[in-house]
């Protein structure tokens, strides 16, 4: 009994709904219907939660990992330009400044793909991130020795990937479009060695290498 309660419940549910489709006129269908082509412009934002973070340092040859579940906030403010191929698939380059707990700034940048499903303005999609990012980060005249510093690089290059699906809404009289975003992102990072005490090594002696986790959520804007 209650099964055929709910399968009665289905069903009225979906009469309505497929009468309201039947409703629609050409013209609706048409404005309604994306048709996706060419460049296409926008920012977003992003809130993040850090948590899962490793740190990884070999000085001539010897090497420590310490390894640490965490929960710290951080964010990014992104702008980026992608095409078209078709009306689901967008290719393009993504780029910003990306802010947390242990660095001021990071600059991200990579290739971004977009897969839109089905054919309406509002819809669902899924998107990869992979590239590199820049983290300006020089040693300080406490961590290494002095004469050593004018040896270590101001910018250090890292990687980045990043991926998570999405949803687009569209005003039918609107070429603007609002993306809702749910992703997980790792990046590694290489900044500055940090050694305490008066020790003589150089830069090229020591590397340290990051790797931090993390989920994150979105909104952006593209017309």
């Amino acid at each position: 009994m209650k099964r055929f309660l709910i399968i009665a419940l289905l069903i009225l549910l979906a009469v309505p709904m497929a009468e309201a489709k039947r409703r629609e006129s050409a013209e609706e269908i048409k404005m309604k219907t994306r048709d996706n082509k060419g460049w296409e412009w926008g920012a977003a934002g992003r809130f993040s939660l850090i948590f899962y973070e490793m740190d990884y340092m070999s000085i001539l040859g010897k090497s420590q990992k310490a390894y640490k579940s965490q929960a710290r906030l951080g964010g990014n403010i992104m702008v980026n330009g992608g095409y078209h191929i078709n009306n689901h698939w967008k290719i393009g380059l993504e780029t910003g400044v990306q802010m947390q707990y242990n660095y001021k700034a990071i600059v991200p940048l990579y290739v971004t793909v977009h897969y839109f499903y089905g054919t309406r303005k509002n819809c669902l999609f899924n998107f990869v991130n992979l590239g590199t990012n820049m983290l300006f980060n020089k040693a300080k005249s406490d961590a290494l020795d002095i004469a050593s510093l004018e040896d270590d690089k101001f910018v250090h290059f890292g990687a980045t990937a990043a991926g998570g699906i999405g949803f687009r809404f569209q005003s039918p009289n609107s070429k603007d479009k609002i993306d809702i975003m749910l992703g997980y992102q790792t990046l590694l990072l290489t900044p500055s060695p940090v050694i305490k005490g008066s020790y003589s090594y150089k830069p090229s002696d020591v590397k340290r290498l990051e790797l931090n986790q993390q989920v994150f959520i979105g909104i952006g804007i593209t017309f």
